[in-house]
């Protein structure tokens, strides 16, 4: 796509809103986005990317289009908040990007003082709840608050804003040139560019924070786990070798667990006990296997299944070699650890995890790689800007 902008001594924006079923809010939102604009002296564009609402939106939008520059997207086949924006940023000219939600959750008033903040150098701009001046609707209950509470503080390690899942963002076009292509899961776009584009420069605009009057809420359990999966992406992303390790060391710790609860049951059904350690241990690695085809080698999925397996199978077998070779050289050898068997025991666990963490990484699963393709976890959405 060519930016067709104006000069770069010119500010012009795109107000990208995606909509799905937002109809009777477009008109209120649209005539105050304008107007704060006009007030502020400032040039624009407003993109609305509707998911085929099939409510009257492509009827207002066609009225409202009369009087403001304002155009629809009407998206067919796909579905999603996060894809609509990149969407609506795609084919818009702006080159100052505001994004917002079409609920009026947010305030366009808002607007003005966001482009200042970009102006003034900042790469990426959200209108915030969190910081002083910002605060929430009455309506909202403690569990809401809490919920979000909790969602934000589970991005600290991805960026320093204080509201970090704010639906209401602005920065400038060019932190997008040579950024890694998107690959959102859920609703929380902002999030994903601040990440990808590597944004160092934030600020964040005191806002209230609306409860909707009208039209339906979109926020789900399903949006919530959704969002779990994207932030694991995105440290991946950020934190790929630490990321990756610590999955694996969570998934080996779930194993420990598989492990002693068929060793437990197998013993107590009466099967001999050293049988029952065999077995449990191969139920447990099969787990560990498969936990980290899924979620911790997400490559590994392009390797053949059974020969995996039986690869990861050989591989912990040996681990499980060296955890109890280091426990037994430590207890016969070591005078301290003969005293202290459960040190022994740590420091063997240590051992087999680390030697079957090298093997998943460089004989079972794959090479590391700093990108993770996107063919695997999920499409990846280039943008295009220039």
């Amino acid at each position: 796509m060519e930016c067709c902008q104006a000069e770069d001594t010119k500010v012009f924006l795109s107000v990208i809103v995606p909509t799905f079923r937002e109809a009777e809010n477009l008109t209120e939102l649209t005539e105050r986005v304008f107007a704060s604009m006009r007030n502020a002296e400032l040039d624009g564009e407003m993109v609305i990317v509707d998911d085929n609402s099939l409510d009257s939106t492509d009827i207002v939008c066609s009225k409202l289009a009369k009087e403001y520059p304002l155009r629809l997207i009407v998206r067919q086949n796909e579905r999603g908040l996060a894809t609509a924006v990149l969407a609506g940023i795609d084919q818009s000219r702006g080159n100052i990007v505001i994004v917002m939600d079409a609920d009026l959750s947010h305030p366009p008033e808002k607007i003005p003082a966001m482009v200042q903040e970009v102006i003034a150098g900042a790469q990426f701009v959200v209108g915030s709840r969190y910081v002083k001046g910002g605060c929430t609707d009455a309506k909202w209950g403690i569990f809401r608050w809490l919920n979000s509470k909790v969602a934000t503080l589970l991005a600290r390690g991805l960026t320093n804003l204080k509201d970090p899942m704010a639906g209401f963002f602005a920065f400038p076009r060019h932190i997008l040139v040579n950024t890694p292509p998107m690959s959102p899961v859920g609703y929380k776009i902002g999030l994903e560019i601040v990440t990808k584009a590597r944004c160092q420069k934030v600020s964040e605009v005191p806002i209230t924070f609306m409860e909707r009057t009208r039209g339906k809420s979109k926020l789900t359990l399903q949006q919530q786990v959704l969002y779990l999966r994207h932030l694991r992406r995105l440290y991946r992303f950020k934190y790929p070798q630490t990321a990756e390790l610590l999955q694996f060391a969570g998934v080996g710790l779930s194993g420990v667990m598989v492990d002693l609860a068929f060793f437990i049951g197998l013993t107590y059904s009466h099967v001999e006990h050293q049988l029952a350690r065999a077995i449990s241990f191969g139920v447990a690695a099969s787990w560990n296997w498969y936990l980290n085809r899924w979620f911790t080698f997400v490559d590994g999925r392009r390797k053949r299944a059974t020969k995996q397996w039986l690869q990861f199978l050989v591989s912990a077998t040996f681990g499980f070699t060296i955890n109890w070779g280091t426990y037994k050289v430590l207890t016969d050898n070591v005078a301290y650890m003969a005293d202290h068997h459960l040190l022994a025991f740590y420091v063997g666990i240590i051992m087999g995890a680390g030697f079957n963490y090298m093997m998943s990484r460089l004989f079972v699963f794959r090479p590391f790689e700093q990108a993770l393709p996107g063919k695997v976890d999920s499409p990846e959405h280039p943008l295009n800007v220039q």
